[in-house]
């Protein structure tokens, strides 16, 4: 079952939604719990320091494992903006290489290079954000690498301008490649599955205390829950950096089309 419509959602949204789902399974998890806490310690709190050892240190595992985890899809998302940041950067340094071919040679290039640019906000970004990986930006970039392979540079000067086009033409399209393949990055199954069994695991374990005051006890499991819900809403925001608000933008390209490829 594939849980991606939670990305259609607004962050506000989506953080009251995951935060209603653990407070009320938590308190009904409470409530359901308690006749069956009551016959096994029979109303006593002289358990409550052993159930507290071992709820202090899987709660220090879970908290360090659920940190690490919020890190590293905080430094997946930068990576992969970067990558976004340095193709529009290669893409714009290629378009301001093409000034040193003449026309009608360069219109053609600059018209083709704003197509693609186009293409990239226009297509690829409404696609990314589905979590589709389009290929037919490649076909553009193909005809503007056969455009200029057309090319035969016969003056010293013309053949610096045309390799120096080459090698930025290949940064373009090794940046493309490394945004292609993280459209579909995300944490595996196998790390929510650590996730939501860790803060299953730290819920059953605040039923075991016996706090004679119910609503003292729902209020603390409460407590509890939205703490861990916010630490899950962080990383589920985070992860897949191209869907949900929270994502990789492509403002970077909409500079580059808008302030550097200015049709004359």
């Amino acid at each position: 079952m594939s849980f991606y419509w939670i990305y259609d959602l607004p962050n506000w949204s989506l953080c009251a939604l995951i935060v209603s789902v653990f407070v009320g399974l938590a308190v009904i998890g409470l409530f359901a719990s308690r006749p069956i806490v009551r016959r096994l310690v029979g109303s006593s709190s002289k358990h409550n320091d052993v159930v507290s050892y071992f709820f202090a240190g899987i709660g220090v595992f879970y908290g360090l494992s659920l940190g690490l985890i919020a890190v590293a899809t905080w430094e997946n998302y930068t990576e992969i903006d970067g990558v976004v940041t340095t193709e529009a950067a290669a893409v714009a340094s290629l378009y301001r290489d093409l000034d040193g071919y003449p026309q009608p040679l360069r219109g053609r290039l600059e018209t083709m290079m704003r197509d693609y640019t186009r293409f990239v906000i226009e297509k690829e970004w409404p696609a990314h954000k589905r979590g589709v990986a389009l290929e037919d930006g490649d076909g553009l970039l193909d005809r503007l690498e056969n455009e200029i392979m057309s090319y035969d540079p016969s003056k010293e000067r013309e053949k610096i301008v045309h390799a120096e086009v080459l090698r930025s033409l290949d940064t373009v399209v090794e940046q493309r490649r490394l945004r292609l393949q993280a459209v579909s990055t995300g944490l595996p199954a196998a790390l929510w599955s650590v996730v939501l069994c860790g803060a299953l695991l730290n819920g059953l374990l605040t039923y075991l205390f016996w706090v004679e005051n119910i609503w003292l006890h729902a209020t603390l499991v409460t407590i509890m829950a939205i703490f861990i819900a916010l630490l899950v809403f962080l990383t589920a925001a985070m992860d897949n950096p191209f869907r949900g608000e929270f994502s990789v933008s492509s403002e970077a390209f909409e500079t580059i089309l808008n302030k550097v490829m200015i049709s004359s």
